[in-house]
């Protein structure tokens, strides 16, 4: 992995670095360019990548997994987005050597989830301070995250807590 180049282009590099563990090399630039933009998150990327982290939309927050997979398959990744996964699916993944990508809080902290209707009407739970992180490893009480740059680790509570904020979503990469 490699650090984020901006406050909000973490969708971007986790799925960069996701995609270069499978020996696919995308430019991130490229990548956060070609991500389509929406005021709806489940849409395309809404505002600007270089904006202050912890808004939510409509002002600048990011995207969700939907967008962020279809361009993933566009580079030739044969991935899924996938809302309300389990800790066992999360295990069994890893287990097969498949790491996959995933919405939290932050840096996994504590969050909390609202409401928000976009203007194409869609109605989509959105959180402050939303971020995406590669999950890569665990064991019987922890599980390691890849996070641009840094690796660390994380009890399986507190992880499973922020991941739950946003509905339990994920990017899984088919075999």
């Amino acid at each position: 992995g490699s650090p984020q180049w901006f406050n909000l282009d973490c969708e971007a590099r986790s799925a960069v670095d996701l995609a270069g563990y499978f020996g696919i090399d995308i430019n991130e630039m490229e990548f956060l360019e070609k991500l389509p933009r929406s005021d709806n998150p489940e849409r395309g990327f809404v505002g600007d990548y270089q904006d202050p982290k912890g808004q939510i939309p409509p002002s600048s927050y990011g995207v969700h997994a939907g967008p962020v997979a279809d361009l993933l398959r566009e580079y030739g990744l044969n991935v899924e987005a996938k809302r309300g996964l389990t800790w066992k699916r999360i295990k069994k993944e890893i287990a097969a050597g498949r790491p996959v990508m995933v919405w939290v809080i932050n840096n996994t902290l504590p969050g909390f989830a609202v409401d928000y209707t976009s203007s194409d009407g869609e109605t989509t739970l959105v959180a402050s301070f939303e971020h995406t992180v590669v999950v890569i490893g665990y064991d019987s009480m922890y599980v390691t995250i890849q996070d641009g740059g840094s690796v660390y680790q994380r009890t399986i509570s507190q992880f499973l807590d922020s991941w739950g904020v946003l509905g339990n979503m994920a990017i899984l990469v088919n075999p």
